[in-house]
Protein backbone atom coordinates (compact mmCIF):
# COMPACT_ATOMS: atom_id res chain seq x y z
CA UNK A 1 0.00 0.00 0.00
CA UNK A 2 1.72 3.15 -1.24
CA UNK A 3 0.96 6.69 -0.14
CA UNK A 4 2.82 9.93 0.44
CA UNK A 5 0.12 12.43 1.43
CA UNK A 6 -1.13 12.77 5.00
CA UNK A 7 -4.08 14.86 6.18
CA UNK A 8 -4.47 15.77 9.85
CA UNK A 9 -7.97 17.11 10.59
CA UNK A 10 -9.20 19.02 13.62
CA UNK A 11 -12.91 19.80 13.89
CA UNK A 12 -14.07 22.60 16.16
CA UNK A 13 -17.42 23.85 17.37
CA UNK A 14 -17.55 26.35 20.21
CA UNK A 15 -14.18 25.08 21.47
CA UNK A 16 -11.75 27.03 19.27
CA UNK A 17 -10.26 28.71 22.36
CA UNK A 18 -8.43 25.50 23.28
CA UNK A 19 -6.92 24.95 19.82
CA UNK A 20 -3.40 26.03 20.73
CA UNK A 21 -2.55 22.67 22.32
CA UNK A 22 -3.60 20.67 19.24
CA UNK A 23 -1.81 23.06 16.87
CA UNK A 24 1.43 22.91 18.87
CA UNK A 25 1.15 19.13 18.90
CA UNK A 26 0.84 18.98 15.11
CA UNK A 27 3.75 21.39 14.69
CA UNK A 28 5.96 19.24 16.94
CA UNK A 29 5.62 16.09 14.83
CA UNK A 30 8.82 14.72 13.31
CA UNK A 31 7.87 13.29 9.91
CA UNK A 32 10.08 12.24 7.02
CA UNK A 33 10.36 14.85 4.25
CA UNK A 34 9.11 12.40 1.62
CA UNK A 35 5.59 12.74 3.06
CA UNK A 36 3.40 15.72 2.23
CA UNK A 37 1.49 16.69 5.35
CA UNK A 38 -1.44 19.10 5.46
CA UNK A 39 -3.37 20.27 8.50
CA UNK A 40 -7.06 21.13 8.14
CA UNK A 41 -8.80 23.05 10.91
CA UNK A 42 -12.55 23.05 10.29
CA UNK A 43 -14.95 25.12 12.37
CA UNK A 44 -18.58 24.06 12.20
CA UNK A 45 -20.31 27.44 12.23
CA UNK A 46 -19.34 28.80 15.66
CA UNK A 47 -20.91 32.27 16.03
CA UNK A 48 -17.91 33.90 17.70
CA UNK A 49 -15.11 32.01 15.93
CA UNK A 50 -12.03 34.25 16.05
CA UNK A 51 -10.55 33.83 12.57
CA UNK A 52 -7.71 36.28 13.20
CA UNK A 53 -6.55 34.60 16.41
CA UNK A 54 -6.72 31.06 15.03
CA UNK A 55 -4.97 32.14 11.83
CA UNK A 56 -2.17 33.71 13.86
CA UNK A 57 -1.71 30.45 15.79
CA UNK A 58 -1.52 28.48 12.56
CA UNK A 59 0.80 30.99 10.86
CA UNK A 60 3.19 30.90 13.80
CA UNK A 61 3.16 27.09 13.92
CA UNK A 62 4.92 26.70 10.59
CA UNK A 63 2.60 23.88 9.47
CA UNK A 64 1.05 23.61 6.01
CA UNK A 65 -2.56 24.38 6.90
CA UNK A 66 -5.99 25.21 5.60
CA UNK A 67 -8.61 26.92 7.73
CA UNK A 68 -12.16 26.02 6.69
CA UNK A 69 -15.20 27.69 8.21
CA UNK A 70 -18.68 26.26 7.68
CA UNK A 71 -21.27 29.00 7.22
CA UNK A 72 -23.85 26.93 9.11
CA UNK A 73 -23.59 24.28 11.80
CA UNK A 74 -23.64 20.95 9.97
CA UNK A 75 -22.88 18.58 12.83
CA UNK A 76 -19.79 16.43 13.34
CA UNK A 77 -20.72 13.78 10.76
CA UNK A 78 -21.25 16.08 7.79
CA UNK A 79 -18.42 18.40 8.80
CA UNK A 80 -15.98 15.47 8.96
CA UNK A 81 -17.22 14.08 5.63
CA UNK A 82 -16.73 17.47 4.00
CA UNK A 83 -13.25 17.82 5.49
CA UNK A 84 -12.24 14.42 4.12
CA UNK A 85 -13.59 15.39 0.68
CA UNK A 86 -11.58 18.63 0.76
CA UNK A 87 -8.40 16.97 1.98
CA UNK A 88 -5.66 15.52 -0.22
CA UNK A 89 -4.18 12.85 2.02
CA UNK A 90 -4.33 9.14 1.43
CA UNK A 91 -4.10 8.74 5.22
CA UNK A 92 -6.65 10.65 7.36
CA UNK A 93 -5.58 11.42 10.93
CA UNK A 94 -8.19 13.14 13.13
CA UNK A 95 -7.04 15.16 16.14
CA UNK A 96 -9.68 16.67 18.42
CA UNK A 97 -9.29 20.28 19.53
CA UNK A 98 -8.75 19.29 23.18
CA UNK A 99 -6.36 16.41 22.42
CA UNK A 100 -2.67 16.23 21.60
CA UNK A 101 -0.43 13.57 20.13
CA UNK A 102 1.27 11.51 22.82
CA UNK A 103 4.74 12.48 21.59
CA UNK A 104 6.47 13.95 18.53
CA UNK A 105 6.82 10.57 16.76
CA UNK A 106 3.15 9.56 16.70
CA UNK A 107 2.23 10.61 13.15
CA UNK A 108 5.43 9.10 11.75
CA UNK A 109 4.72 5.86 13.60
CA UNK A 110 1.11 5.78 12.35
CA UNK A 111 2.42 6.12 8.78
CA UNK A 112 4.81 3.20 9.38
CA UNK A 113 1.98 1.10 10.83
CA UNK A 114 -0.21 1.65 7.75
CA UNK A 115 2.74 0.74 5.55
CA UNK A 116 3.56 -2.40 7.54
CA UNK A 117 0.03 -3.76 7.99
CA UNK A 118 -1.73 -2.59 4.82
CA UNK A 119 -4.76 -1.86 7.01
CA UNK A 120 -7.65 0.38 6.02
CA UNK A 121 -8.43 1.37 9.63
CA UNK A 122 -5.98 1.55 12.53
CA UNK A 123 -6.93 2.40 16.11
CA UNK A 124 -4.32 3.33 18.72
CA UNK A 125 -4.30 3.61 22.51
CA UNK A 126 -5.64 6.83 23.97
CA UNK A 127 -4.54 8.09 27.37
CA UNK A 128 -7.29 10.04 29.19
CA UNK A 129 -6.07 13.14 31.01
CA UNK A 130 -8.01 14.39 34.02
CA UNK A 131 -6.82 17.32 36.13
CA UNK A 132 -3.43 17.14 34.38
CA UNK A 133 -3.05 13.50 35.44
CA UNK A 134 -2.71 10.72 32.86
CA UNK A 135 -4.96 7.73 33.50
CA UNK A 136 -4.79 4.13 32.22
CA UNK A 137 -4.70 3.76 28.43
CA UNK A 138 -7.86 2.70 26.59
CA UNK A 139 -9.01 0.21 25.49
CA UNK A 140 -8.39 -1.92 28.57
CA UNK A 141 -6.04 -4.90 28.36
CA UNK A 142 -8.93 -7.36 28.67
CA UNK A 143 -10.52 -5.94 25.48
CA UNK A 144 -7.40 -5.87 23.31
CA UNK A 145 -7.78 -9.52 22.24
CA UNK A 146 -11.09 -8.68 20.53
CA UNK A 147 -9.22 -6.83 17.77
CA UNK A 148 -7.63 -10.10 16.65
CA UNK A 149 -11.08 -11.66 16.13
CA UNK A 150 -13.16 -9.31 13.92
CA UNK A 151 -16.39 -11.26 14.35
CA UNK A 152 -16.07 -11.15 18.14
CA UNK A 153 -15.23 -7.44 17.97
CA UNK A 154 -18.34 -6.77 15.88
CA UNK A 155 -20.51 -8.77 18.28
CA UNK A 156 -19.08 -6.86 21.23
CA UNK A 157 -19.82 -3.51 19.57
CA UNK A 158 -23.37 -4.58 18.79
CA UNK A 159 -24.27 -5.97 22.20
CA UNK A 160 -22.09 -4.11 24.68
CA UNK A 161 -20.36 -0.83 23.85
CA UNK A 162 -17.99 0.93 21.50
CA UNK A 163 -14.40 0.40 22.64
CA UNK A 164 -12.91 2.01 19.52
CA UNK A 165 -12.33 5.71 20.05
CA UNK A 166 -12.83 7.96 17.04
CA UNK A 167 -10.29 10.32 18.60
CA UNK A 168 -7.50 7.77 18.16
CA UNK A 169 -8.57 5.94 15.01
CA UNK A 170 -7.08 6.59 11.57
CA UNK A 171 -8.18 5.82 8.04
CA UNK A 172 -6.81 5.03 4.62
CA UNK A 173 -8.90 7.07 2.16
CA UNK A 174 -9.79 3.96 0.18
CA UNK A 175 -11.93 2.68 3.07
CA UNK A 176 -14.47 5.43 2.36
CA UNK A 177 -14.76 4.19 -1.23
CA UNK A 178 -15.45 0.68 0.07
CA UNK A 179 -17.67 1.37 3.09
CA UNK A 180 -18.97 4.80 2.10
CA UNK A 181 -18.70 8.05 4.11
CA UNK A 182 -19.78 8.49 7.70
CA UNK A 183 -23.54 7.95 7.87
CA UNK A 184 -25.30 11.30 7.34
CA UNK A 185 -28.46 10.06 9.04
CA UNK A 186 -26.58 10.81 12.27
CA UNK A 187 -25.53 14.30 13.29
CA UNK A 188 -22.83 13.83 15.94
CA UNK A 189 -22.18 10.08 16.05
CA UNK A 190 -19.77 9.36 13.21
CA UNK A 191 -17.48 6.63 14.54
CA UNK A 192 -19.63 3.93 16.20
CA UNK A 193 -22.00 3.30 13.22
CA UNK A 194 -19.03 3.41 10.81
CA UNK A 195 -17.08 0.75 12.71
CA UNK A 196 -20.12 -1.54 12.78
CA UNK A 197 -20.64 -1.06 9.04
CA UNK A 198 -16.95 -1.61 8.22
CA UNK A 199 -16.71 -4.80 10.29
CA UNK A 200 -19.99 -6.04 8.81
CA UNK A 201 -18.47 -5.63 5.33
CA UNK A 202 -15.34 -7.56 6.25
CA UNK A 203 -13.04 -4.57 6.83
CA UNK A 204 -10.85 -5.33 9.85
CA UNK A 205 -9.93 -2.67 12.39
CA UNK A 206 -6.32 -3.10 13.46
CA UNK A 207 -5.18 -2.19 16.95
CA UNK A 208 -1.86 -0.38 17.14
CA UNK A 209 -0.68 -1.04 20.69
CA UNK A 210 0.99 2.32 21.07
CA UNK A 211 -0.11 5.38 23.03
CA UNK A 212 -1.11 7.85 20.33
CA UNK A 213 -2.99 10.68 22.04
CA UNK A 214 -3.46 12.38 25.35
CA UNK A 215 -7.22 12.46 25.41
CA UNK A 216 -8.98 15.56 26.74
CA UNK A 217 -12.18 15.24 28.74
CA UNK A 218 -13.99 18.27 27.31
CA UNK A 219 -15.43 16.71 24.15
CA UNK A 220 -19.06 15.74 23.51
CA UNK A 221 -18.46 12.00 23.82
CA UNK A 222 -16.19 12.41 26.84
CA UNK A 223 -18.91 14.24 28.74
CA UNK A 224 -21.30 11.33 28.51
CA UNK A 225 -24.92 11.24 27.45
CA UNK A 226 -26.00 14.77 28.34
CA UNK A 227 -26.23 15.99 24.76
CA UNK A 228 -29.79 15.56 23.45
CA UNK A 229 -28.70 15.29 19.79
CA UNK A 230 -26.18 12.61 20.71
CA UNK A 231 -28.91 10.74 22.60
CA UNK A 232 -31.08 10.82 19.48
CA UNK A 233 -28.18 9.47 17.43
CA UNK A 234 -27.68 6.60 19.85
CA UNK A 235 -31.42 5.80 19.85
CA UNK A 236 -31.32 5.60 16.07
CA UNK A 237 -28.25 3.35 16.20
CA UNK A 238 -29.86 0.98 18.72
CA UNK A 239 -32.95 0.68 16.50
CA UNK A 240 -30.72 -0.39 13.61
CA UNK A 241 -28.79 -2.83 15.79
CA UNK A 242 -32.00 -4.42 17.11
CA UNK A 243 -33.14 -5.00 13.52
CA UNK A 244 -30.08 -7.14 12.72
CA UNK A 245 -31.20 -10.73 12.08
CA UNK A 246 -28.06 -12.41 13.46
CA UNK A 247 -28.76 -11.28 17.03
CA UNK A 248 -30.56 -13.75 19.29
CA UNK A 249 -33.68 -13.04 21.33
CA UNK A 250 -31.67 -12.83 24.57
CA UNK A 251 -29.03 -10.59 23.00
CA UNK A 252 -31.71 -8.15 21.89
CA UNK A 253 -33.22 -8.18 25.38
CA UNK A 254 -29.80 -7.32 26.78
CA UNK A 255 -29.45 -4.38 24.38
CA UNK A 256 -32.91 -3.05 25.25
CA UNK A 257 -32.34 -3.38 28.99
CA UNK A 258 -28.79 -2.05 29.25
CA UNK A 259 -28.60 0.42 26.35
CA UNK A 260 -32.11 1.64 25.60
CA UNK A 261 -33.74 1.83 29.02
CA UNK A 262 -33.01 4.58 31.52
CA UNK A 263 -32.04 3.71 35.10
CA UNK A 264 -35.60 4.23 36.28
CA UNK A 265 -36.99 2.10 33.47
CA UNK A 266 -34.64 -0.73 34.41
CA UNK A 267 -36.09 -0.87 37.92
CA UNK A 268 -39.69 -0.56 36.70
CA UNK A 269 -39.19 -3.37 34.16
CA UNK A 270 -37.08 -5.67 36.32
CA UNK A 271 -39.93 -8.22 36.47
CA UNK A 272 -40.10 -8.31 32.66
CA UNK A 273 -36.34 -8.72 32.27
CA UNK A 274 -35.39 -10.83 35.32
CA UNK A 275 -32.25 -12.34 33.77
CA UNK A 276 -30.95 -8.88 32.83
CA UNK A 277 -31.87 -7.38 36.19
CA UNK A 278 -29.95 -10.14 38.02
CA UNK A 279 -26.97 -9.44 35.74
CA UNK A 280 -27.22 -5.74 36.64
CA UNK A 281 -27.29 -6.49 40.37
CA UNK A 282 -24.25 -8.78 40.12
CA UNK A 283 -22.42 -6.15 38.05
CA UNK A 284 -23.06 -3.46 40.66
CA UNK A 285 -21.91 -5.75 43.46
CA UNK A 286 -18.72 -6.57 41.54
CA UNK A 287 -18.02 -2.87 40.86
CA UNK A 288 -18.57 -1.98 44.51
CA UNK A 289 -16.16 -4.70 45.69
CA UNK A 290 -13.59 -3.66 43.05
CA UNK A 291 -13.81 0.00 44.08
CA UNK A 292 -13.45 -0.87 47.76
CA UNK A 293 -10.42 -3.05 46.98
CA UNK A 294 -8.84 -0.24 44.92
CA UNK A 295 -9.39 2.25 47.75
CA UNK A 296 -7.86 -0.22 50.22
CA UNK A 297 -4.76 -0.65 48.04
CA UNK A 298 -4.32 3.12 47.71
CA UNK A 299 -4.60 3.62 51.48
CA UNK A 300 -2.12 0.85 52.22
Amino acid sequence: MYFNKISIITLTYKNWRILSKAIKSVASQLIEDKYQVEYLVVDDGTDDFDVEWVTSLLDNSGVNYRLIINENNLGTVQSFNNAIDLSNGEIIIPLSADDEFYDEYVVGDIIKEFTKTGSYIISGLRVPVLNNKMLKPCPDNNKINLFYHPNKLLKYLLINENIISGASTYYHREVFNIVGPFDKSYRLLEDYPFYIKALSQGINISLYQRKVIKYGTLGISAKGGGNSILKQDFSKLYEKILARPELTFLEKRRIVFFKVMSGREKWMNSWRYPEQFISLVYRNIFLTISNCFSCYKRLN
